[in-house]
């Protein structure tokens, strides 16, 4: 295994660690994306610093935004199934809940 495979397998199991704090203490949406925020930027400056382990320390940063958010949806997506098993609108829904992911992200807050 090389080194970025460690970091990288590394910071999923931090970043799934934390989902599951979230799922099972009803945390608020904010609180995990912060979190998980807060890990892909530590990350990133940890790469950025040792240049020696990866050539794109972005590319990483941007691997493992994709996992956080695929847990998020993919937890919002079993429920909302779950709970409107009829429901035509789950496609809108994923849309919206992906623009709130991206939108908290990047300012820590719900989108008004």
């Amino acid at each position: 295994m090389n080194c970025i495979d460690a970091v990288e397998g590394t910071a999923k199991t931090i970043i799934d660690g934390l989902f599951r704090l979230f799922i099972e203490n009803n945390l608020d949406d904010t609180e995990y994306i912060r979190n998980i925020k807060a890990v892909m930027d530590s990350t990133d400056v940890f790469l950025q610093n040792n240049r020696e382990i990866a050539d794109s320390p972005h590319t990483l940063k941007r691997v493992l935004y994709e996992h956080a958010k695929d847990l998020w949806l993919n937890n919002l997506l079993n429920k909302f199934e779950t709970d409107n098993a009829n429901s035509e609108h789950i496609p809108d829904n994923i849309e919206y809940n992906g623009y709130s992911f991206d939108y908290i992200y990047n300012h820590g807050t719900y989108p008004l």
